[in-house]
């Protein structure tokens, strides 16, 4: 049976491969490698939308269905 101490945490959660020790070093809580850290992130994304001609709020949205909403609004608005 593997326990947690038997688990290296310089491997890559995602595809098992060796995270840089460059990476883990500016990062070191980290469990992906660089190629799956973006397919791992969650989405984070600001948008402007003008209620008036120059009247604008910045909207801040994380996670897939905040973004998906957030754009729909945007692409509204626009």
């Amino acid at each position: 049976m593997i326990g947690i101490e038997d688990f290296d945490m310089s491997m890559c959660r995602d595809c098992g491969e060796q995270i840089a020790e460059a990476r883990l070093e500016a990062v070191p809580d980290t469990i992906y490698c660089v190629n799956c850290a973006d397919k791992n992130a969650e989405p984070f994304v600001a948008r402007m939308i003008y209620s008036h001609k120059c009247d604008g709020e910045v909207f801040f949205a994380k996670g897939r269905e905040n973004v998906r909403r957030l754009n729909r609004e945007w692409s509204r608005a626009r």
